[in-house]
């Protein structure tokens, strides 16, 4: 009997359609904007051998470190009745403070996967020792 409930007939469907929705970390403030994965690794252009697991927890790390980051400008503005930071982003300081956590969780990303040995540069592992 085959146990593995991902091999069952009618799951197949249901495989495909999961692989083609968006996928989020699962540590979401949602104060701040939602990280698309595939569309953070096309942007940071990743090469096939990150894997979406080692990417998740990448983002997840970066997420963390974002948060300490930008913990006063949450504060300041869940205190002036903001629950997300779209809501100001029709505010060109809106924008941008939204543009700086995106760029900085990338960069957090980057250097995560760095640390990891996952990323090359010109044939050569980017890292740890």
């Amino acid at each position: 009997m085959n146990r593995n409930p991902m091999a069952l007939p009618g799951l197949a469907c249901e495989r495909e359609a999961l692989a083609c929705m968006p996928r989020f970390p699962d540590c979401h403030d949602p104060f701040w904007p939602r990280i698309d994965l595939p569309v953070l690794r096309k942007r940071l252009a990743l090469e096939a051998r990150v894997s979406d697991a080692g990417l998740g927890l990448a983002v997840r790390c970066a997420a963390i470190e974002a948060a300490k980051e930008f913990a006063t400008w949450r504060t300041a503005l869940r205190g002036r009745g903001y629950q997300r930071l779209e809501d100001i982003g029709g505010h060109r300081q809106g924008r941008a403070l939204s543009l700086c956590y995106v760029r900085y969780l990338e960069a957090a990303v980057m250097k995560a996967l760095a640390s990891t040995g996952q990323l090359s540069v010109a044939g050569k592992k980017v890292g740890h020792g």
